[in-house]
């Protein structure tokens, strides 16, 4: 995901730059597209306009998307550190008993070394 993420960022980067070029007149449309007429130009430059829209709409798809991926590996690490939180409880609860156990059992012990 982070890589199809990287991958459009690059993308639109080059996109942003090329239009900005062309917008600028640094590069000249006639030569690239071979272009001769007015009309061509217009389909150009609405061409270019959906090209963003689409890439702007796959970066927001993708964003979602990746969002929602770092918040389901958020939720099942939580789940994981609930389950560790639990069996250490378990395992504390169950070392108190058996030391309350041995420290019951040593006084009748001794009680009985002392006869």
């Amino acid at each position: 995901m982070r890589a199809l993420k990287a991958t459009l960022g690059f993308l639109i980067l080059v996109y942003v730059i090329f239009t900005a070029l062309l917008l600028t007149a640094i590069l000249n449309e006639h030569t690239i597209f071979n272009i001769r007429t007015e009309e061509q130009i217009l389909t150009m430059y609405k061409a270019l306009v959906a090209i963003g829209g689409v890439l702007m709409l796959a970066r927001l798809l993708v964003t979602r998307l990746y969002i929602a991926d770092m918040k389901y590996d958020r939720h099942m690490a939580q789940l994981k550190i609930n389950e560790l939180k639990a069996d250490l409880y378990e395992k504390r609860q169950a070392f108190r008993s058996n030391s309350y156990k041995e420290r019951a059992s040593e006084p009748e012990v001794e009680y009985l070394k002392q006869a």
